[in-house]
């Protein structure tokens, strides 16, 4: 059960972080909006589909930064109004200030993980991308071309939105033998396969010495299901990074993909960023929680609070410059996102423990 005090902080936080939050993400979209406006066409109804998909995906580089700027904006208010030092005097103890922090966090990190499992919030890059480049909100992945165990596929076009594809080629192989050949006019994705229509297969005999009067098969149905599994959303993804897909997708896409002999690394970073990535701003939190003093006394609270934000800023560019070199396959996503997370992680619990205890 929460305290009063615990409800006032709680209230702090929230006001502290909705503010910052929208300050922060609303700055970044119009810098970028007013650096892209001459690329934009000149349609108003784009332009603001523009802006709101541009929003939602600076949401993902303001979130981290907000909570824990929000924990050290609201420690300073109270520690200015004298508030905190009240409250330990009355005999709260630093471990019951910090629970309604933790408290916020999580939620506000759970709503984070509930966004990032959205199609229209993960597909907001996208989208602005295309307004920008092609003045329209999806269009046609071309003349895609990939493995899936002894099977190579391409598709001249694609659209994940409409999840359909044109003139689909499928080439099913047995080591440097090719079996059979699937032609396509069109494939829509539907039951969890694509459903191939006016169909061609063509079935070329086996490598044998003993038989030599075979001849190619051909033959036409006029529909076909292949493919299970294979979603627009990830087929598109091998090729652009991840774009699009959400936590489901990603762990879908990597249960299907990793024993294809493809690479899923970027997939992998994708979705360790989307879960793991959040947390830092918990973990941190709670170390600079403890870096504040309990009165304004003696101290340069100006100066104090420069330096928390600073730490945050540094702290959130190296994680965030260690997922960017895991999607390059610099090194794997185990190593460049989990593992930087986890150890900070076990230094804010150390460090936690020895606080709790000293105070």
């Amino acid at each position: 059960m929460l305290k009063k005090y615990q409800i006032l902080i709680i209230r702090r936080y929230f006001k502290a972080f909705i503010t910052i939050f929208i300050g922060l993400t609303v700055f970044f979209t119009g810098v970028d909006f007013a650096s892209n406006i001459g690329k934009l066409p000149d349609s108003a109804n784009l332009k603001v589909l523009f802006a709101v998909n541009r929003l939602m995906y600076f949401t993902s580089f303001t979130f981290g930064l907000s909570l824990v700027f929000a924990l050290i904006s609201s420690m300073i208010f109270f520690i200015k109004e004298n508030e905190l030092v009240v409250l330990y005097s009355l005999g709260a103890s630093k471990k019951l200030v910090l629970k309604p922090f933790l408290i916020m966090m999580s939620i506000f990190i759970t709503l984070f993980w509930i966004l990032n499992n959205n199609p229209t919030f993960v597909s907001a890059k996208q989208i602005s991308d295309n307004i920008k480049k092609y003045g329209q909100v999806s269009k046609y992945e071309n003349n895609l071309f990939l493995k899936s165990k002894d099977n190579y596929i391409f598709i001249e076009k694609l659209n994940k939105y409409k999840k359909e594809g044109t003139k689909i080629e499928i080439f099913e192989t047995k080591g440097v033998d090719l079996k059979r050949v699937i032609k396509a006019q069109k494939g829509v994705f539907k039951d969890n396969c694509w459903l191939l229509s006016d169909v061609k297969i063509i079935t070329k005999p086996t490598v044998d010495d003993t038989v030599l009067n075979k001849k190619l098969e051909v033959k036409k149905v006029d529909s076909m299901k292949v493919l299970n599994g294979f979603k627009p959303t990830i087929i598109g993804s091998l090729y652009k990074g991840s774009q699009g897909l959400t936590l489901s997708d990603d762990i879908e896409a990597i249960s299907l993909l990793k024993d294809r002999g493809l690479s899923i690394a970027t997939i992998k970073a994708n979705l360790y960023q989307a879960i793991f990535f959040p947390l830092f701003s918990l973990f941190l939190g709670v170390v600079l929680f403890f870096k504040l003093p309990i009165q304004r006394r003696g101290e340069n609270l100006a100066m104090l609070s420069a330096g928390l934000y600073f730490v945050a800023l540094i702290t959130w560019g190296v994680l965030y410059m260690l997922i960017e070199v895991s999607k390059n396959g610099v090194v794997i996503p185990e190593v460049g996102i989990i593992l930087p997370i986890f150890l900070l992680g076990v230094y804010s619990y150390f460090f936690y423990k020895r606080k709790v205890i000293s105070f």
